[in-house]
């Protein structure tokens, strides 16, 4: 009986211990599932602050893009509006590059008309010479009559004749119209 009282005592210790490591496990585990929780809890906040974080900032890129749009949207209208001011100049230089070769044409030819002049009052017979050269003079001056707008707003002058002559331009001088007619003299 003595060894089943031992056995007993033993068994009994075996008991205690058992339960108490039980009871140990038994807050561990509620430890556990505590931190469990608090770690749930602390995630599904954490998921709610970034997933609001991605609206925003989805918001915020879309807001972007949509005034970086206009702004694209705008700068090509711009471009393409320059782009024809361009075009629209290039056309009045044209033109106006053609009225100056007309005009300097018509300086030229009037010069000739006068050199003519002063070579027809030295005996020479050029009256058909001459009615030719006015008449030239008077269909390029009626051609020269339409104007661009910028064209208009150029400043010109008049050579003795009463031709407008481009400010910029020079008549030729008198020594080189006398060097292209031939000279009246024998030599």
């Amino acid at each position: 009986m003595e060894i089943l009282e031992e056995n007993k005592c033993t068994l009994e210790r075996q008991v205690r211990v058992l339960t108490s490591e039980l009871a140990v496990e038994k807050a561990l585990s509620n430890q556990a599932g505590k931190e469990k929780n608090l770690l749930e809890t602390s995630f599904a906040e954490q998921l709610s602050k970034t997933s609001e974080e991605i609206r925003e900032l989805k918001a915020l890129l879309e807001s972007s893009h949509a005034s970086l749009q206009t702004s694209y949207d705008s700068a090509l209208a711009e471009n393409e509006k320059l782009k024809n001011e361009v075009a629209d100049w290039e056309r009045d230089y044209e033109i106006l590059e053609n009225k100056t070769a007309i005009k300097v044409s018509c300086a030229f030819l009037n010069s000739r008309h006068n050199i003519l002049v002063e070579v027809s009052q030295e005996n020479f017979n050029l009256e058909s010479e001459l009615a030719k050269i006015k008449e030239t003079i008077e269909k390029t001056q009626q051609s020269q009559d339409f104007l661009s707008p910028m064209a208009e707003a150029s400043s010109d002058v008049e050579d003795d004749m009463g031709t407008p002559i481009p400010s910029s331009q020079s008549e030729p001088g008198a020594a080189e119209d006398l060097a292209l007619v031939p000279s009246s003299t024998p030599q």
